[in-house]
């Protein structure tokens, strides 16, 4: 349980720019779960293939939908590859952090689906 809290989704930023309206948190849960899988195969690719500026624009691109959602610790390591990226450093570095996110984010699409039905069922 203490990786599922290590990366647990937190809606409280979400749900202050939605005003607490759950059919647009709801959404917005569905528009990250539709894109960011392709998003996230795409950098997938640019690492194996060490594209440093498609690694740095995905990066780049990832990052700010996963403050949207409360991940902020993936937030901050995405912040970190796109950063190595930009500069063409430690790519290495790049491929165990992006190799850990990846776990993460299977952690992170079924907590915010999880949260999707926690939201559909209170309204």
């Amino acid at each position: 349980m203490d990786k599922d809290n290590k990366v647990a989704v937190d809606l409280s930023y979400l749900k202050e720019v939605a005003s607490d309206n759950i059919e647009f948190m709801v959404e917005m849960i569905d528009i990250f779960l539709a894109q960011t899988p392709d998003y996230v195969s795409i950098l997938s690719n640019a690492v194996s293939d060490e594209n440093w500026s498609k690694i740095a624009e995905m990066s780049h691109k990832i990052k700010p939908t996963l403050a949207f959602m409360g991940a902020n610790e993936a937030k901050e390591t995405m912040a970190t590859i796109e950063s190595r990226a930009r500069e063409k450093d430690d790519y290495q570095g790049i491929v165990v952090d992006f190799g850990k996110l990846k776990e993460d984010f299977n952690l992170i699409f079924s907590g915010l689906q999880e949260k999707r039905k926690e939201l559909l069922a209170s309204s």
